[in-house]
């Protein structure tokens, strides 16, 4: 039980701290987007990404695997945390002189050469506070990493407001965010010092030799495979629309693509979620396994394809409220509504990947990535040329599609295959005649709403709005206990998943 209270404790810190700094995130969007338009947006997108792949190129695989080797060894915590970032630092500076010579071999002017450079700057930050991460993780103090999260989320939040206030535009935004992640180590290292450990070089009840930067790159290069596929694949895209196609329309791909990349939190808090019940589940018994992973994916698609079709009908309010209204962001609109597909997809991977973990087969993880990233940046190549940041979206949506087949058919290859049809025909089903009931019924008593089968009502008044959506909302409701696809079952299996299970 203390064990289940420890984990519950540190999902909802974990939880709270990267909330914090997604929701004043949005907030500093929304201001900055008006300000510095579509090439700010598109400067700023574009670094963004490039150093994410990057940092974590540079962090090689070793985030949980330092947190699961300080578990396994805590009296070797300093020589394995040492160890860590000599191979991070290593790495960093390659990628560090790998964007120096990016933004010299493209020629771009001071301000965007600037903006690259600075931004650049978290490989180094950022990794090493991520593994600070690691090593609080690992001694069960998350609340310090808590702490950093949300004092440096609160100090961007202010320093970025303040300096597009004062009218420093785009590199007042990039200072404020690379001084937030300094604070945020700055917050945790010594938190961190002060208490884990023991912080000593050697440890006398462990006679094993004392880990290595070789070692460490050893250990992780798996996941450093697995994890660079994975990063390519999901940030490759705003990059290449750059290049191609300059700053004003990559910043109109990014911010349609920006809405996809919050709504994505959701699975992924959910996958965290559930996956300590999965793997409590499979230790008992590999049905039980299969059970809850297939009410996982029924749940996660009760509540991700109607958030998907809700956005895609309303992405235009969306997309006005980042962007003030701007004319320069209307193809932004329909980015998101292609892009939003990907919402389902990814949640589908997401539980699938859980499962996966929870059958020990994570190594598949590598050739997933790889293909779904070769797919992606192939399809980039041959649509952003002729079809631009409508391409992008296109490619987007495939190497998705692409990911969530080979999930599938390496899960299927497990005694943990859930049945896909059940989780997915029932929402379907569900929301298909939850929305054909509002449109019939709408459409003939409130024909001036102008409701239709390809129209929610964005336009004609919060009166036209809440009604339909949530006469759609009750009707899904009711269509799901009717239809079966959520029934008393479900809810003795929620009521079963908090309480202790039986011993063994």
């Amino acid at each position: 039980m203390q064990a289940s209270r420890t984990i519950a404790k540190n999902t909802a810190l974990l939880t709270f701290g990267v909330l914090a700094g997604r929701v004043l995130g949005v907030f500093i969007f929304k201001k900055m987007s008006p300000i510095l338009g579509e090439e700010g947006v598109g400067i700023w997108g574009t670094a963004t990404n490039l150093v994410a792949i990057l940092l974590v190129m540079s962090n090689f695989g070793l985030g949980t695997l330092l947190t699961r080797e300080i578990t396994r060894r805590r009296g070797m915590t300093l020589p394995l945390f040492l160890s860590t970032m000599k191979v991070r630092w290593a790495m960093g500076a390659v990628g560090y002189l790998f964007l120096f010579a990016f933004v010299e071999l493209k020629g771009y002017d001071a301000v965007k050469t600037a903006a690259f450079l600075v931004t650049g700057l978290a490989i180094f930050i950022e990794s090493t506070a991520m593994a600070c991460d690691a090593v609080l993780q690992a001694h069960e103090k998350v609340q310090h990493q808590t702490t950093g999260q949300v004092v440096s989320a609160v100090a961007y939040f202010a320093m970025a407001f303040w300096a597009l206030d004062a009218g420093h535009g785009l590199m007042g935004v990039v200072w404020s965010n690379a001084i937030s992640r300094l604070i945020r180590l700055l917050v945790m290292a010594p938190l961190m010092f002060a208490t884990t450990g023991p912080w000593q070089w050697h440890d006398p009840d462990d006679d094993r030799p004392v880990p290595t930067p070789r070692h460490m790159l050893k250990l992780g290069f798996p996941l450093f495979l697995a994890t660079t596929f994975g990063i390519v694949y999901n940030m490759v895209d705003t990059v290449m629309l750059n290049a191609m196609k300059g700053d004003a329309v990559s910043g109109i791909y990014f911010l349609g693509h920006r809405a996809l990349d919050i709504l994505l939190i959701v699975p992924g808090l959910f996958g965290t979620a559930v996956f300590p019940a999965l793997a409590r589940y499979a230790e008992r018994s590999g049905d039980d396994a299969r059970r809850l992973g297939e009410r996982s994916l029924r749940f996660m698609m009760v509540a991700m394809l109607p958030l998907t079709v809700f956005v895609m009908f309303i992405a235009e309010p969306i997309i006005f409220f980042f962007s003030d209204g701007q004319a320069g962001f209307n193809d932004s609109i329909r980015v998101l509504m292609i892009v939003v597909w990907g919402l389902p997809l990814q949640a589908a991977s997401i539980i699938y990947s859980r499962l996966l973990i929870t059958a020990n087969r994570e190594r598949v993880f590598v050739q997933i990535g790889f293909v779904s990233m070769l797919v992606n940046v192939v399809l980039n190549v041959v649509l952003i040329p002729r079809t631009s940041y409508y391409g992008a979206s296109a490619a987007t949506i495939i190497a998705m599609l692409t990911s969530y087949l080979m999930h599938h058919h390496y899960l299927a290859r497990t005694p943990l295959r859930p049945p896909v049809l059940k989780a997915l025909l029932g929402p379907v089903a569900s929301l298909a005649a939850a929305w054909a009931t509002t449109v019939l019924v709408l459409a003939a008593a409130v024909p001036a709403w102008h409701v239709s089968w390809r129209y929610l009502p964005v336009h004609e008044g919060w009166l036209a709005f809440l009604t339909a959506t949530l006469l759609t909302t009750a009707g899904y409701g009711a269509a799901l206990f009717a239809f079966r696809v959520f029934g008393a079952g479900d809810l003795r299996l929620l009521a079963e998943m908090r309480r202790r299970p039986p011993a063994a």
